[in-house]
């Protein structure tokens, strides 16, 4: 048998070991593109109708200051009420309110109450994560996180599409048609997921026997019993840092004309880029990440994402080749975040109590948003004082989380 019929195999096995919402959830991924779109083009946005760099920053930290409380109400609710309640009212009247909000908006207070909206998406962060991998074995979360990054990722490479839009009508009113576009497509994903996804097992349990669930307080000493969980509690509140750096600045760093100077409509190239090598390691390597490797797999992804904020640090003006090759470099940063870490700590959780999940993953978001809701603000005062700054930061919270990883393993 070939080694291409076998990969087949076995990719036809991993699906066929999903549990059902796991399954519904990598199916309906695609309608999320236009909300990629809508993170990628929204402070290119706010500067377009007169928002400065600061402002722009106190209007991103305005939704991590919700994130400081709304997961740990999110992860107590998905105990009493059930996780799919939980994740499906917060993600309708929060991805509802937020891009419907912001096709209207045209000042800074309009876009503050959108901010809100996207708070409130918060409750389920945590939630979701959990309600994932529920109901799958752990050999099989590893594909599952691979699919559903991978169905994500290639709607980052219909990003030209909303590029397209901001060439042909310009860049406040394409941002608004890419706004609607989000509306319909995360109508169209709500219903189905509503009528196809159900409760998890373990969420059954929890919401009719009070007793197994247990309050912050208990979880705490779950966390603290455990050092693998700290060690991994503190890399993810590194890299929700790391991460809304990138996301916040680097749209503005590609376009000023102070630095690399690019077109609005062209730097949607670049997360198609990014996308495409993300795609590759999610078919290749992901899938094969298994507790034995996974320690070496994340270090690898911080080495090469720091090499990847580098690069676009020092990236010349005009220069559209490094950037991309930035961006795809910076894409194993993203991996770390986004596949590898969750299936570290959700494996790692199961091993201590797996009825604390879904608090334990709230607990990350909550800690997260406390350490970085002032990040995006402090992000836009250090790009007035020069714009590599903010990137510069992230580069040393990316040696911080390398020089963890390399102490736990060494310990």
């Amino acid at each position: 048998m070939s080694k291409l019929a076998m990969e087949v195999r076995r990719i036809i096995a991993d699906i066929d070991a999903w549990g059902r919402n796991a399954k519904v959830l990598v199916a309906t991924e695609i309608f999320w593109a236009p909300s990629i779109w809508i993170f990628f083009y929204q402070t290119i946005f706010m500067r377009e109708i007169g928002i400065n760099e600061v402002l722009i920053g106190v209007s991103l930290t305005l939704p991590l200051i919700f994130q400081i409380f709304f997961p740990m109400l999110g992860g107590s609710l998905a105990d009493k009420f059930g996780r799919k309640r939980v994740i499906m009212f917060s993600h309708v009247v929060g991805w509802t309110g937020y891009s419907g909000i912001l096709l209207l908006s045209r000042e800074f207070w309009h876009i503050l109450l959108a901010m809100i909206f996207r708070g409130l998406i918060s409750t389920s962060n945590g939630v979701l994560q959990t309600y994932m991998f529920e109901d799958t074995e752990a050999n099989r979360r590893a594909s599952v996180v691979s699919f559903i990054s991978i169905t994500s990722i290639a709607a980052s490479l219909l990003t030209p599409m909303a590029g397209g839009l901001i060439s042909l009508y310009g860049v406040e009113m394409g941002c608004r048609y890419i706004f609607l576009t989000s509306v319909v497509s995360n109508t169209i994903m709500f219903i189905t997921r509503q009528v196809f996804l159900r409760e998890s097992k373990i969420g059954k349990i929890l919401s009719s026997d009070s007793k197994v669930s247990k309050n912050y307080v208990e979880t705490l000493g779950t966390i603290r019993e455990h050092s693998e969980i700290v060690i991994l509690f503190f890399l993810s509140i590194l890299g929700s840092i790391t991460g809304n750096l990138i996301f916040a600045f680097r749209p503005l760093y590609l376009t000023d004309p102070d630095t690399i100077a690019l077109d609005e409509s062209i730097i949607s190239i670049i997360p198609m880029a990014e996308s495409i090598s993300s795609i590759i390691a999610l078919s290749l390597i992901i899938p094969r990440v298994n507790q034995r490797n996974i320690g070496k797999a994340l270090l690898s992804s911080y080495v090469i994402g720091f090499l990847g904020v580098i690069i676009l640090i020092l990236s010349p003006r005009g220069s559209l080749y490094s950037t991309v090759l930035s961006a795809v470099l910076d894409s194993a940063r993203y991996l770390a975040a986004f596949s590898i870490l969750p299936i570290f700590l959700v494996n790692t959780i199961d091993q201590a109590n797996p009825y604390t999940k879904a608090k334990i993953m709230s607990l990350i978001t909550t800690f997260s948003a406390l350490v970085s809701w002032p990040i995006p603000a402090f992000g836009g005062y250090l790009y007035t004082l020069d714009p590599s700054y903010p990137f510069l930061f992230a580069a040393i919270s990316i040696i911080i989380c390398a020089g963890l990883l390399m102490r736990k393993r060494m310990s």
